[in-house]
């Protein structure tokens, strides 16, 4: 009897045995390696994002996110003229007999259609011929002045955002009449009081293709130009010709170059001027000569 016994509990621990490693293949856990050893692999799953402790490779990795953005540039530049040029004379001289001599004559009145220094070009437009996409129409904080200085605007080419406050003042002892002449944009039509220095209120409501005019009424050679727009991509030259437009979203633009003297394409000096703006600094130059300003 007990070696029967024997027998029966050896049989039973030689058939459990036996059924180890189907049971391990059936549950995926490993796999028989040379038909004896057994290699079992155990991947570790958190219940949680935490990880386990101690063992700071199994760290989930922290998300990242995707720039959709190629970023931002700044184009500096500058409109060059690139002939000999030689000072227009004034539009009257010191002490003519106009309107109001004791003001508007107390000097001469500069011709400012085109004007030169260091080789640059004055009071050319440059800007984008419509805004990219994503750009917001918000208009600019703050306001921009407009004057009237001894019968002459200032400044005489100005940039304004569609809904910002123009501040119209006049600093001479006469009256002065703005008027603008917007294709879009209805008429403002003003008597701007002697000394006025709280401003009368000019708000355009529509973007201009193109810079409009701005006359006096009352005195006749009083000119200037505004350009209404509906983003910020857009800049005036200085007197010697440089220019900055800021945060141009990177890639490829299509400018216009705008001048009050340019001859049969009504002021414009470039139509489809295209830049690739990259992030960062970029340079550019503009060169207009003197044929195309009609001279």
């Amino acid at each position: 009897m007990l070696n029967a016994s024997k027998t029966t509990r050896s049989r039973s621990v030689l058939a459990s045995l036996l059924a180890i490693p189907l049971t391990l293949a059936n549950c995926g856990c490993g796999e028989l390696v040379n038909g004896a050893n057994l290699k079992v692999a155990v991947k570790y799953r958190p219940s949680t994002n935490e990880a386990p402790t101690g063992d700071a490779s199994a760290t989930p990795a922290a998300a990242t996110e995707v720039a959709t953005s190629e970023g931002v540039g700044i184009l500096r530049g500058k409109v060059v003229y690139t002939g000999a040029f030689t000072p227009l004379a004034p539009l009257y001289e010191k002490g003519a007999d106009v309107k109001d001599p004791a003001v508007c004559a107390a000097a001469a009145a500069p011709n400012e259609s085109i004007e030169v220094k260091d080789g640059g070009l004055a009071n050319a437009f440059i800007y984008l011929k419509k805004a990219p996409k994503g750009t917001s129409g918000a208009p600019a904080e703050s306001s921009v002045i407009f004057d009237q200085k001894g019968c002459v605007f200032l400044p005489h080419a100005l940039v304004v955002r569609v809904g910002q406050t123009v501040n119209v003042l006049n600093a001479d002892s006469i009256a002065h009449n703005t008027h603008t002449n917007g294709k879009k944009n209805t008429s403002f039509n003003s008597i701007v009081s002697p000394n006025e220095r709280m401003g009368v209120k000019l708000i355009y409501k529509q973007a201009e293709q193109d810079p409009i005019s701005v006359v006096c009424d009352v005195h006749a050679w009083m000119k200037a130009y505004h350009l209404p727009i509906d983003h910020p991509y857009a800049a005036v030259s200085s007197e010697n010709g440089t220019f900055e437009i800021k945060d141009l979203p990177a890639g490829k633009h299509e400018f216009k170059v705008w001048h009050e003297s340019a001859g049969p394409s009504g002021g414009l000096l470039e139509k489809a001027l295209v830049v690739t703006i990259k992030p960062g600094d970029n340079d550019l130059t503009i060169n207009v000569s003197p044929s195309q300003l009609g001279k």
